[in-house]
């Protein structure tokens, strides 16, 4: 009899390892984390051991029980895992082993902890997946709640952070929904990845039992099994599907947080990060920093990061199982967390912070964001070529510049001394109102084609 006190992985090729190498070689501070997985393979394998004969009922209904009863242990935060069990795997049979004895030494007949992992970690990835698509689609909601609030609302566009066009900010913040539904996407593609069994590799060259697999998939919730066992156990290319849709998210993530914080600036003046997410300065009374955004901001691009760190483990690595894999997990844990709180945060700062509604005007008169409809106008009322409209235009901004006045309170023969065939018509393409309703293709800033883009993602998101 096996004794409660001894480890559980015990071999006659190396009967003892010096403690440093127990705490180097121990995983068991990172996979704890797999508890609830391990315990679901565990119950999953046990139940095809049953069925060929290798457990019978009683040992199931055992077995089972004190797996269930572990997993109430660990809910009501009583285990206490042990280094000297090296990871999850063998911490979960050993703490089995003190419930029920040496029956718990049957529960890993026909698989290895190759399998085991790799198994526990997919079912990992695919809850991860599921609800980070949670999370986006709550920030989808709340930047869409905030596009259908604002979609009379002007806002200059950017290009080179210089005033470009006018547009609506439902426009501006649609364009953040089209890339997280992007996101979402990937997600799916991720969790499509992950969706595949490994259970019945073992080691990698498939167990000596006949494994129902189909058994195995239907408890685990998994679709098909892993064709090859080869593959299976050394496969990590899920690892990166996630990593990469966790980091294209966060680019996009970063994108929103770096705008809304030059936005919240007292020079633009266009948003204003609520109080509950600004904070204070040590010195200077009169400041509040948007540091929500700025970690925002620093995250997205430690998230971005995970994906190359994760490659840099598995790249160049020959079949099938080795312990650089035992790296794996804290990369993607770590990714989504930063993740996770990063949506989180970002989603209550759009939800409870405003725009301005009332300055976006009067930055896109000051910086002449109408330049482009006048040009326009001279191609359309006036018939005179583009690149001649263009300079034309150029040299009456220069001349507003001169005078500091807007275009809008030029007078019609100051107007006049650069192209004769300018009439009083021009004021109605000055307008900045009526520029955004000029727009005439189904992507553009015109607020039919905006409020069809929000009809959209309405239906998406209900």
């Amino acid at each position: 009899m096996t004794s409660k006190k001894s480890k559980i992985l015990s071999t006659s090729i190396n009967k003892s390892t010096s403690s440093l190498m127990d705490d180097f070689n121990s995983s068991i501070d990172i996979d704890q984390r797999l508890i609830e997985e391990d315990i679901k393979v565990t119950s999953a394998h046990v139940h095809a051991l049953n069925k060929i004969g290798i457990i019978n009922q009683n040992e199931l209904t055992r077995i089972i029980n004190g797996l269930k009863s572990i997993l109430k242990d660990h809910q009501n935060k009583k285990i206490k895992f042990s280094k000297k069990n090296e990871d999850i795997h063998m911490n979960v049979e050993h703490l089995l082993f003190e419930k029920i004895g040496d029956l718990a030494l049957k529960i890993h007949t026909g698989r290895s902890r190759n399998d085991q992992v790799a198994t526990d970690t997919r079912l990992w990835v695919k809850k991860a997946n599921t609800h980070l698509k949670k999370q986006v689609t709550k920030l989808m909601r709340a930047l869409l709640k905030q596009a259908t609030k604002h979609q009379k609302t002007i806002v200059p566009g950017f290009t080179h952070l210089q005033v470009a066009q006018p547009v609506t900010l439902a426009h501006h913040l649609c364009a953040y929904l089209e890339m997280f539904h992007r996101d979402l996407r990937y997600f799916d593609f991720s969790l499509a990845g992950s969706d595949e069994n490994v259970l019945g590799s073992a080691a990698l060259a498939g167990s000596n039992y006949n494994l129902d697999t189909k058994i195995l998939n239907q408890s685990l919730g998994f679709n098909k099994s892993k064709s090859n066992s080869m593959d299976g156990v050394s496969d990590r290319d899920f690892c990166l599907y996630f990593l990469h849709a966790s980091a294209t998210t966060a680019i996009h993530l970063g994108k929103l947080a770096s705008e809304l914080i030059i936005w919240s600036s007292n020079t633009a003046k266009l948003f204003n990060v609520h109080p509950e997410y600004s904070t204070g300065s040590s010195i200077m009374p009169q400041k509040r920093n948007p540091d929500s955004l700025e970690l925002i901001r620093s995250k997205s691009n430690i998230i971005r990061s995970k994906a190359y760190e994760f490659s840099n483990i598995i790249a160049s690595l020959p079949l099938t199982y080795f312990k650089d894999f035992q790296e794996d997990k804290k990369i993607i844990f770590d990714c989504y967390d930063e993740l996770t709180i990063s949506l989180e945060v970002m989603k209550r700062v759009i939800d409870q912070s405003t725009f301005n509604k009332d300055l976006g005007e009067e930055i896109c008169n000051k910086f002449f964001a109408t330049a482009t409809d006048l040009a326009d106008y001279l191609v359309i009322e006036k018939k005179i070529p583009f690149r001649n409209s263009y300079k034309i235009i150029a040299n009456i901004v220069n001349f507003a510049q001169s005078k500091n006045c807007n275009l809008s309170e030029l007078k019609l023969e100051e107007f006049q001394k650069f192209e004769q065939k300018i009439d009083h018509d021009i004021y109605e393409y000055i307008d900045v109102k009526k520029s955004i309703f000029r727009k005439k293709t189904p992507m553009s800033t015109n607020p039919n084609a905006v409020k069809k883009n929000i009809q959209k993602f309405q239906k998406i998101l209900k």
